[in-house]
């Protein structure tokens, strides 16, 4: 999109239906092109670096532990500001098929996005000094929850996913063991846990963790 490569990490082509995971390092003054979903709302993180979210030729600025919810319909896209690489991931809920043909790349198009710019629509919200969830109903993100945990070496808990429900885990720094019945999985930086359907899942970070997690149920 634009000047950015954003990687498919959970995506339709791996069955999702109801979330998708996007992750994408870019340089200073890259632009990710101005867009719109049309029944998806996006979330995007900023891990490392700081970015401008672009709306028409307005800029609003976000950093390293802060994210932008972008409600259905509302155009968006990204800047990469200050000095040095950014790192992001984004989520969108429910998947936006048309992203992934290339068909909402304003700048590959020439053609200008139609949806909203509607001052006060975008929430931005802190989530690296949270423990738990920063997206939920209570900021209008009635598809999905996002949440930012911590995890000492040796912490862990439990998750269920609902029946038709789908869950991730995104390790942004550590590592997890991840057991699902009598299957185990281990993740480690930047790798990601994605489970569809009816499942509980004990969570242990093997290390010190900074993990994002993502239910849509």
């Amino acid at each position: 999109m634009g000047e950015v490569t954003s990687r498919r990490i959970v995506h339709p082509g791996l069955g999702a239906k109801k979330t998708t995971l996007n992750l994408s390092v870019s340089k200073p003054g890259n632009e990710f092109a101005q867009h719109v979903h049309d029944y998806s709302d996006d979330t995007i993180l900023v891990l490392d670096g700081e970015v401008n979210l672009r709306q028409g030729d307005s800029l609003k600025l976000f950093k390293s532990g802060e994210c932008a919810f972008v409600p259905t319909g509302q155009i968006h896209g990204t800047v990469t500001a200050g000095k040095a690489e950014a790192t992001m991931i984004s989520f969108q809920n429910p998947p936006d098929l048309i992203l992934y043909s290339g068909a909402r790349d304003s700048k590959k198009t020439g053609i200008a996005p139609k949806g909203d710019i509607t001052p006060g629509a975008v929430k931005y919200v802190g989530f690296r000094d949270k423990n738990g969830e920063f997206t939920n109903k209570s900021l209008g993100s009635n598809r999905a929850t996002g949440s930012h945990l911590r995890m000492r070496k040796g912490k862990s808990f439990k998750t269920s996913v609902a029946d038709g429900g789908e869950q991730l885990l995104f390790v942004w720094k550590g590592a997890l063991k991840v057991r699902a019945g009598s299957k185990e999985y281990i993740a480690g930086e930047r790798d990601t846990v994605f489970v569809q359907g009816a499942a509980t899942l004990e969570v242990r970070a093997t290390a010190a963790s900074e993990v994002i997690q993502v239910q849509a149920p």
